[in-house]
């Protein structure tokens, strides 16, 4: 995928940030200056231009740097070695924490839609998913980088990253070393996810962050909740028995939800003596067929829902596993903006540069809800370009983007070229 053919995304986006410069600078440049950046705007540019265009490695962009800066000239951008230079300087997380409130600002005032949950027939209003990923380092000299326990990522250095994910969007991130626990950043997170306007009602998360000292805090601030609990809980185990025993009986209470999947609602409980919670116990059963013997492989295995929320079992099972939306956003992370390729020895110009491609996909998202049909809004960064863009566009021998005769997308490819050439115009005067 040639960079020239993603130039409406690319001149859309930074006449976004170009109309919000002066909320910039309040927000995130004032720190720049003070790491004496000589030109916050052209650096924030250039890193943002690499997660829009799909660079993975920074000597990729230096390799492509004087095509780029020859095509590019209403947008001064920066070489590789001053970028690298100046966001080595970043020691903190303010620069991260102050890109996520321009990152909030921007979906209130441009697209809130993006951060609303859909409330569908359960209508649980807005939620907030939080879940950790493993990220690998590709070196053990950089700071942080440590041997988790994640089983995948077994005695290879890595690190952790906590994020939040509302709607459709990465709302909140924070990077730790690689043998931190996620769950002791969880009570924060929903403090800054309130912090930043987006007033959530629930919260989903899995069973690394069940703690009673989580359970308090949601419960203080009134917020509904579905968690998930492992099968070594006492309380577990005493559910998964009492299952046991209603499926040799064929009780009713025993739910059928899905295909091997069953469930129990367990009801009230009490957890150590301090918590009150609803307990919902799950129920898998996965087969497998043998190719070789042709002898099925049955394996079983239980676990348990905690939650507030008065939902009848079906419902609130079907609640928790929409979580996997945040895993999704993960994998768009990791394969359409190169999550695990992390330039910097510094955790925190790490963390910063992981904001940054969170707010190139928000970014994107917005772009596909102010410019697109309904039917390419859901389309991932790379499918869209390969196959709208790239198959409906090219460059003629000015140099220019012209849009391909007979392209299944026409009039929208025309209509964005339009559109590309009048921001052009703009960034001329």
């Amino acid at each position: 995928m040639h960079f020239q053919v993603a130039l409406p995304v690319i001149t859309y986006i930074c006449s976004i940030l170009s109309e919000h410069r002066t909320l910039l600078h309040s927000y995130l440049f004032r720190i720049f200056e003070v790491l004496k950046i000589a030109d916050p705007m052209r650096l924030f540019l250039s890193v943002m231009l690499q997660q829009i265009i799909g660079i993975g490695y920074q000597k990729h962009y230096q390799e492509l740097y004087p095509e780029i800066k020859a095509y590019f000239t209403d947008i001064k951008l920066y070489g590789t070695n001053t970028i690298m230079e100046y966001i080595g300087r970043i020691t903190n997380s303010m620069a991260a924490w102050k890109l996520i409130i321009f990152q909030s600002y921007l979906l209130r005032n441009h697209c809130p839609a993006l951060a609303e949950s859909p409330g569908g027939k359960t209508g649980e209003g807005k939620t907030a998913d939080f879940d950790v990923t493993t990220i690998q380092s590709s070196s053990s000299r950089k700071e942080g980088a440590e041997i988790g326990f994640n089983k995948k990522c077994k005695g290879k250095p890595c690190f952790q990253l906590s994020a939040t994910f509302i709607g459709r969007v990465f709302t909140d991130g924070k990077l730790f070393p690689g043998h931190c626990n996620p769950k002791d950043f969880f009570q924060k997170a929903v403090k800054r996810a309130n912090s930043l306007g987006f007033n959530i009602k629930n919260v989903r998360a899995d069973s690394a962050y069940l703690s009673l000292e989580n359970l308090l805090l949601l419960s203080e601030l009134s917020l509904g909740y579905a968690i998930g609990a492992p099968a070594t809980f006492s309380i577990v185990k005493k559910g998964r028995e009492r299952f046991k025993k209603l499926a040799r009986k064929k009780s009713s209470a025993i739910i059928s939800v899905a295909k091997g999947v069953s469930v129990y609602d367990f009801g009230q409980v009490l957890l150590s003596g301090k918590v009150e919670t609803r307990l919902l116990i799950v129920r898998r059963i996965n087969r497998k067929k043998n190719r070789k013997t042709g002898k099925w492989k049955i394996r079983t295995y239980y676990y348990a829902i905690a939650s507030n929320l008065s939902l009848s079992p079906r419902k609130l099972y079907e609640f928790y596993h929409k979580r996997q939306c945040i895993e999704a956003g993960f994998r768009e992370l990791k394969q359409h903006y190169h999550l695990e390729r992390l330039p910097f020895k510094s955790l925190k110009a790490n963390e910063f540069w992981i904001i940054c491609k969170i707010v190139a996909m928000t970014l994107f998202k917005i772009f596909q809800v102010e410019t697109l049909p309904k039917a390419l809004r859901t389309l991932l960064r790379k499918t869209f370009l390969r196959n709208v863009l790239q198959k409906g566009l090219k460059i003629d021998n000015a140099g220019k983007v012209e849009v391909v005769p007979k392209a299944r997308n026409t009039w929208l490819l025309r209509r964005l070229v339009c559109k590309t050439e009048r921001i052009k115009l703009v960034f001329n005067t």
